[in-house]
């Protein structure tokens, strides 16, 4: 989950827990026309079956054939609000029948699979035995779960708040709860979603790298990729209330592989002296060879940025839930028609 800048993302927060509870109320609603917990189970439960449903559909109805793996590649995606994305693609080839036209496809495979896949190889894979009906494809090893796994962690924010969302809904049935506490823990699991994916993970991978038993090896500086500053007030925003970062992406052999990899490191702004296409000497866990520590950086964008973002998520969190009470007690307090109707 990306944003064009750190205040849009803090919008995003306030606004989702407000707007989720009233959305699967309307969904339930007009779907179902009528209100209570049966007819969001059941809508939850199609939606778990859509997406567990497609890949199963491979384990029934597919079949193994042999396609032969036609390219690798490794990409950066960068978003505007600083954070990136791995893309580890393999481009494969195959025939379901001989009278069938030749299928291509690209399998996202994480970081271990696709080292050991080489161009040229011959891979198993599983398709559906009509492929006019769906055109997917993946390894014959993978599983369902492994499938939807892979897809949620490719998302962190969405991973979160996907574990998030079920404990809410559970807490909610069971004990059935008002609509300011329902605001209340959906804020709470939205922002502690937003700070884990963006804050807690990369401070934990920055963490394992900085002290962990790391191995050193030359490379060759690839791209020194500037963060996105914006304009006006988010400039002045992104440089003084932030402390901005590089990404600084090294082409590397580890030892023991036998084709090159993109090993990333975030420092800060202009900490790097570095320029492109300069030979360095990285350090970087054997467990974790895609990311890396380039010599004489600084990295306390780490601590900085992820204390602010405590701070602001923090005060979201009571603002909401504040807000959502006070209209409680509004709401509640009986007027004189109500007295005189109660008297009477």
């Amino acid at each position: 989950m990306t944003f064009d800048g750190p205040v849009l993302a803090w919008v995003f927060l306030a606004l989702l827990p407000i707007v989720l509870p009233v959305i699967l109320a309307l969904i339930v609603k007009l779907v179902f026309h009528q209100t209570g917990c049966l007819p969001l189970v059941i809508l939850l439960a199609l939606g778990l079956l859509l997406a567990f449903g497609i890949p199963a559909y491979l384990n029934s109805g597919g079949i193994t054939i042999k396609g032969q793996v036609m390219g690798k590649q490794e990409s950066i995606v960068y978003h505007l609000d600083g954070s990136w994305d791995r893309k580890l693609v393999v481009t494969v080839s195959y025939n379901v029948t001989p009278a069938e036209p030749t299928i291509t496809k690209s399998l996202y495979l994480v970081a271990s699979r696709f080292d050991e896949i080489h161009q040229g190889d011959f891979v198993l894979l599983r398709v559906p035995d009509n492929p006019s009906v769906f055109q997917i494809v993946r390894l014959e090893e993978q599983s369902v779960l492994s499938q939807v796994w892979y897809w949620l962690t490719d998302q962190p924010f969405l991973c979160c708040f996907v574990l998030g969302l079920s404990f809410v809904l559970a807490v909610w049935f069971m004990l059935n709860l008002n609509l300011p506490t329902l605001f209340f823990l959906s804020t709470f699991m939205t922002v502690g979603a937003w700070w884990m994916a963006n804050v807690g993970i990369p401070v934990w991978q920055e963490s394992r790298l900085l002290f962990g038993s790391v191995n050193s090896y030359p490379g060759t500086v690839k791209e020194i990729h500037p963060p996105y500053l914006g304009q006006g007030a988010q400039k002045w925003f992104s440089l003084h209330m932030f402390q901005a970062s590089d990404l600084i992406l090294v082409n590397i052999l580890p030892v023991g592989d036998t084709d090159p990899i993109i090993t990333v490191d975030q420092v800060d702004l202009g900490s790097a002296k570095l320029r492109p296409g300069q030979t360095v000497s990285v350090d970087y866990s054997a467990a974790n060879p895609r990311m890396a520590l380039v010599p004489d950086a600084t990295r306390n964008y780490v601590w900085k940025n992820g204390l602010l973002d405590t701070l602001f998520t923090v005060l979201i969190l009571f603002g909401i839930s504040g807000l959502a009470y006070f209209f409680k007690d509004v709401g509640g307090k009986p007027n004189d028609d109500d007295k005189a109707s109660e008297i009477e």
